[in-house]
C-alpha cells in the first residue's frame, strides 16, 4: 500500500484501500483522523503531500470511479512541461495555465459520477490504448491527443490557434503524431484549423492588432520524435 500511495501522492480510493485492509481498519482510520475524506470514495492518507501532482492524482481518482481517469487537453499539456500559451504581441501575454479546471477524460461506458468541484469531465466513445501515455503520473493522453483535445476543449477559435502555435513552438508532437489522431475522431468541430495549422500553411488567424501571433508560421516537425516527459518539468 506504501508504494501506491507514493505513486498517488498520498491519496487512496475506497477500493485500493479494501485490497490492503479490512472495511474496519478503513473506517477506523477515517474516523480517527488518520486519513481525510476529500471526496466521495477518494482519501487523502498524507495531507503533507499537498500540491499540484495532488490535485491532479485528485481529479483523476475521483472522477475515475475508483480506477484513475485520465488527465487530458490543456491539464494534460501541462503534466507534460507547458505552462502557458502564448504568441508574442498576443493581448496580456498569453494564457496561463491554471491548475483549475482539471481536465479529464473517460469513455462514455463508465458510469457517470459527480466529479469535484474545479474538475470538468469529457466523456468520449473514442478512446483507446493507443492514446494514452504509459511513461507519465498520474494518468493522462498522448500530447498528441491531448492537443486535439484541448483545441476542440477551448473557448474560441483565438484560444484554440493560440494552444496549437504553442505545442508547434515546443515541438511537443509531430505531424506524424497527430494525424492518427485526427483519424481515430471524425466528428472534430475545429478539424480544419488543426488540419490547416499542422499540415498546411494557410490559417488567419490574428492577434488584435491585425498581426499573426509571433512564431505561428514556424514549421511542425514531420518526424515521430517524442518530447522530454520528465515530471513537472519545462519545454524550453
Amino acid at each position: 500500500m506504501n508504494a501506491l500511495l507514493i505513486r498517488q501522492a498520498g491519496l487512496i480510493t475506497w477500493q485500493q484501500a479494501r485490497r490492503f485492509l479490512s472495511e474496519k481498519t478503513v473506517r477506523h482510520r477515517v474516523r480517527a483522523g488518520e486519513w481525510q475524506r476529500i471526496h466521495r470514495g477518494l482519501y487523502c492518507a498524507r495531507p503533507e503531500e499537498a500540491g499540484e501532482r495532488q490535485m491532479w492524482w485528485a481529479a483523476s481518482l475521483a472522477a475515475g470511479n475508483g480506477r484513475p481517469a485520465l488527465l487530458a487537453g490543456a491539464s494534460a499539456l501541462r503534466v507534460f512541461g507547458l505552462r502557458r500559451f502564448d504568441w508574442a504581441g498576443w493581448p496580456a501575454g498569453g494564457l496561463v495555465l491554471g491548475v483549475l479546471p482539471v481536465h479529464v477524460l473517460v469513455h462514455s461506458s463508465r458510469p457517470d459520477r459527480d466529479p469535484p468541484d474545479g474538475v470538468r469531465v469529457h466523456r468520449t466513445r473514442r478512446l483507446s490504448s493507443v492514446d494514452i501515455c504509459p511513461t507519465v503520473s498520474p494518468p493522462c493522453t498522448t500530447a498528441a491527443r491531448a492537443l486535439v483535445d484541448a483545441v476542440e476543449w477551448a473557448g474560441d477559435r483565438a484560444e484554440a490557434a493560440m494552444v496549437l502555435a504553442t505545442v508547434r513552438r515546443h515541438r511537443l508532437v509531430s505531424q506524424a503524431q497527430v494525424r492518427p489522431v485526427l483519424n481515430r475522431l471524425p466528428r472534430l468541430s475545429r478539424r480544419r484549423l488543426i488540419e490547416e495549422t499542422v499540415f498546411g500553411s494557410s490559417v488567419e488567424v490574428k492577434t488584435e492588432r491585425g498581426e499573426h501571433p509571433a512564431g505561428f508560421t514556424e514549421g511542425w516537425s514531420t518526424g515521430t520524435r517524442t518530447a522530454s516527459l520528465t515530471f513537472g518539468g519545462h519545454l524550453g
